[in-house]
């Protein structure tokens, strides 16, 4: 099986079970918590006031890497912990 039908497999058992809206909010949380989202705010203020015309989807490429490589690395590792648990709570041994 490739990757990408793994990864849709996993997303679809993790929205069938409501564990996605979980693990969501867990996120969203701690991305607030550690002031991730005021960091991302402040740059795509910054950005916007250097484009003579905003664009959306041009402001999501500028801001979009910095932002991902800003998520607190213990966030990370939540997250995926906490999708490493679902997963084997499925998973036949």
């Amino acid at each position: 099986m490739a990757d990408s039908q793994i990864r849709a497999k996993v997303h679809q058992k993790l929205v069938e079970s409501g564990e996605y809206e979980r693990i969501s909010t867990h996120l969203r949380q701690k991305l607030v918590e550690s002031g991730w989202y005021d960091q991302v705010n402040q740059l795509a203020s910054e950005k916007l006031r250097f484009q003579d015309n905003p664009n959306f989807d041009k402001l999501v490429d500028d801001i979009e890497p910095k932002a991902l490589d800003s998520v607190p690395d213990e966030i990370k590792l939540d997250v995926l912990n906490m999708i490493k648990n679902f997963l084997d709570g499925i998973v036949e041994k």
